[in-house]
């Protein structure tokens, strides 16, 4: 039978918070149900480095620093498909034949490491990283982001920086045949907009430190022509800030938690729009010059 203390209390015995704060992230939990180390992290009292350096020595575990620099063979990306990956927030590392090495940042995930063992068929060995090294081993060994030459017509850019929304619209797009990329600043965005040219975008406005005008003036400016519809992600579900969000000049707005069918219907319509006005003022330059019709 697996024994273990709570992170709560590793972190505590660790010095790392005072009991007062823990009892204050604990009742912050108990009513959002985020996870404890995101909550603490929010407010500034741990780095997610920090979480997962005591839990290694706590757990004599390997901690994986520089996770973006590792060798990964396709044996071992054949353990885990990718959206597995995104959805549990894992990167298999190496394959043996009773093995497998996977690049997990919560030891305590019993759960995980049960569906791990399930699935690939192997004793599972974690070693440990940060939430955002992992997600950057994910964009680059499955995504292939930056460098894939992704066809133009499929590219959709997700501006998301909160790890339990970018992996169902991961799926929710791959699934119809999209190639998503993902952001978790505006300047990342926008570097991706100059660079990939993507035909929409998503974009979270409730992200910290970020007000929705920025995140929209930022974006377009990103794009010379202009032409790129975005739709705002908002958790805020009220009628005001639907219609703040409109004014301001977002093509459409989405409310979390995102129904997914909406949002593929959303996207449908946005495309269709663009590329009808695109073709129109295409036509509409033809007449103006007719020279063109015969060249």
């Amino acid at each position: 039978m697996r024994t273990h203390k709570k992170f709560g209390e590793i972190l505590l015995q660790a010095g790392v918070i005072s009991r007062p704060e823990l009892e204050s992230a604990l009742a912050t939990q108990a009513t959002t149900g985020l996870a404890l180390g995101k909550i603490l992290e929010d407010r500034g009292l741990i780095s997610d480095r920090d979480v997962i350096a005591i839990l290694s020595r706590q757990f004599r575990l390997p901690f994986l620093e520089n996770l973006d620099e590792v060798t990964v063979s396709k044996e071992a990306l054949r353990l885990i498909d990718c959206d597995t990956a995104m959805k549990l927030g894992v990167v298999p590392l190496g394959a043996g034949k009773t093995t497998a090495e996977i690049a997990i940042s919560n030891p305590l995930d019993f759960h995980t490491l049960d569906r791990l063992a399930f699935k690939t068929g192997r004793h599972v060995r974690p070693v440990l990283a940060t939430p955002t090294a992992i997600l950057r081993a994910i964009k680059c060994l499955y995504l292939q982001e930056p460098g894939q030459d992704l066809p133009a017509e499929t590219r959709l850019l997700v501006l998301e920086n909160q790890d339990q929304y970018r992996a169902p619209i991961y799926s929710a797009l791959r699934q119809d045949g999209y190639s998503p990329s993902f952001a978790g600043t505006v300047e990342e965005a926008v570097r991706i907009v100059r660079k990939d040219a993507p035909r929409l975008l998503l974009a979270a406005t409730d992200m910290k430190m970020v007000g929705s005008r920025v995140v929209l003036e930022q974006l377009t400016q990103g794009r010379v022509d202009g032409g790129l519809p975005v739709i705002a992600l908002t958790s805020n579900q009220t009628a005001e800030e639907e219609a703040f969000l409109l004014r301001l000049g977002f093509f459409d707005v989405l409310h979390k938690p995102l129904n997914y069918i909406r949002l593929r219907a959303r996207i449908e319509r946005a495309l269709r729009f663009f590329d009808q006005g695109t073709a129109l003022s295409d036509q509409s330059a033809v007449r103006k010059n007719p020279a063109t019709i015969n060249e």
